[in-house]
């Protein structure tokens, strides 16, 4: 069946089937002079099979936005396996003295990648990270640390953001960089209050992950709408806000931890000593190596498995945890926690279901970057590949349904899409995707990449474009 599916999929973009509804969609399209300048690759096809049913311009690479998030995730899935779960342990490492309560040593969180730990996603699975430790550390009869808590020796290298990312997401949420300790999505929230036009914003409280940070704040009140700037840097002590917040208005901004392992080791510090054990030694953001054989795993917390991380990957569109999952596969198969190993396994994997090499630049594995560069008919031949491997269900389920949830509620509305639809969506400047599945009025699944670059029309033309296509291959295929 594989030896079949990659012979038609070689073969496609010489012999596309090209219906004549679809093709006369895409004449339109491309007549329209609004739209002039805009580039396009289509690609669909028979989700069971392979066959291409309609393409246009299939091989060219676009920007793909984060439809790349595909990528990672279905590698992830077919690797790794959906039940595959990460864990992050709390050590003892030094002599610990049980009748004194002493440990000549120190308290060490070792990281293990877990992208999701403490997430807002899955508040029933971890509950309280910080106070589950700070009990088992009384449980275990732990009073006094003759050393400091701390964060062990990384497994990943340190280098946390993609190379094709911008200084300018860094501070965001949504640039959050990868450790092998995270923890709350890698960000928290700062609260501000725009005053009377043309007065200075005032900062009115920050989570508690802040904690160690200087933030300077230059913010103005000024107009209805938000236009601040958070600037900051991995492993950086400060952060800048500059721009605007509303006049007369309270906003959040929400905003990276630039040192993610070290926000958790200062919550902990802080937690073991509001629960009365004694800590000798301040926290740092320096690792620890374990001390020899003196050392003890207290408590290990396992992450949901990876088919729940991988659906919210997708649902929610989480540009860390794509990139977590593109490093982790980097560690776990080849032995090197890094971007560019995970990229080599993409790679090698694209290979074995026959991707050419010239169909993709991958700077990264969540598409923040506008650098990528992918083609729809690879993308489809990925998708047909997921669809008839053993992690099928878990792949597709990991997909948004349109006018439904995740990223895809506000598109494919139309009645005729009604439970039809799923698919990653992507939207950056100029840029659009989509890459999923439907099914026909025949009963057929499809598999179905849409990507557009360059255009200066609002994205909602766009799509209503791309929904135009995909409703005549619904209604006559």
């Amino acid at each position: 069946m594989k030896i079949r599916l990659l012979t038609l999929l070689t073969l496609a973009s010489f012999f596309s089937v090209s219906l004549s509804g679809q093709r006369e969609v895409m004449d339109s399209i491309l007549a329209d002079t609004t739209l002039t300048g805009t580039s396009y690759s289509f690609c669909f096809a028979d989700a069971v099979t392979g066959e291409i049913i309609f393409s246009h311009d299939a091989e060219r690479n676009l920007s793909s936005a984060s439809v790349m998030k595909l990528y990672p995730t279905s590698v992830a899935l077919s690797l790794l396996g959906p039940c595959y779960r990460y864990t992050t342990s709390l050590c003892l490492s030094g002599e610990f003295n049980s009748k004194k309560g002493v440990l000549d040593g120190n308290v060490v969180i070792a990281g293990g990648g877990d992208p999701a730990l403490g997430s807002e996603y899955f508040p029933e699975h971890y509950g309280d990270v910080v106070g589950t430790w700070v009990q088992a550390l009384k449980d275990a009869g732990v009073r006094r640390v003759r050393g400091r808590v701390a964060a062990a020796e990384s497994i990943y290298d340190f280098s946390p953001a993609p190379d094709g990312w911008a200084w300018g997401d860094l501070g965001y949420y949504y640039g959050a960089g990868v450790y092998d300790i995270n923890i709350n999505d890698n960000k928290y929230n700062i609260y501000v209050t725009g005053r009377s036009e043309g007065e200075a914003a005032v900062i009115d409280s920050t989570e508690d992950y802040n904690m160690g940070i200087h933030i300077t704040n230059y913010l103005v009140s000024s107009g209805k709408s938000n236009r601040s700037d958070i600037f900051t840097a991995p492993y950086s002590t400060m952060a800048w806000l500059t721009g605007s917040v509303p006049a007369d208005s309270s906003v959040v901004l929400r905003t990276s931890i630039p040192d993610p392992p070290a926000a958790l080791v200062g919550k902990l510090d802080a937690a073991m000593r509001a629960a009365g054990i004694d800590v000798d030694g301040d926290p740092s953001p320096d690792r620890v190596a374990f001390d020899g054989n003196r050392f003890v795993n207290l408590a290990v917390i396992a992450s949901p498995p990876l088919a729940e991380i991988i659906k919210v990957t997708n649902h929610e569109s989480v540009n860390m945890y794509a990139e977590a999952i593109r490093k982790h596969l980097g560690y776990e198969i080849q032995g090197e926690g890094t971007f560019s190993a995970g990229s080599a396994v993409i790679r090698h994997f694209l290979d074995s279901i026959g991707c050419e090499p010239y169909e993709a630049v991958i700077l990264d594995g969540s598409g923040l970057s506008s650098n990528n560069n992918i083609s729809a008919l690879m993308t489809v031949r990925l998708l047909v590949h997921m669809n008839n491997s053993s992690c099928s269900e878990a792949f597709v389920s990991s997909l948004p349904m349109g006018a439904v949830s995740g990223t895809m509620k506000n598109y494919f509305r139309d009645e005729l899409f009604k439970g039809r639809v799923v698919a990653k969506t992507g939207t950056i400047t100029s840029a659009k995707s989509f890459a999923g599945y439907f099914t026909t009025n025949s009963g057929r699944r499809i598999a179905f990449t849409t990507f557009a670059n360059g255009f200066t029309v609002p994205a909602r033309k766009i799509t209503d474009n791309m929904e135009r296509v995909v409703k005549e291959i619904i209604l006559k295929y």
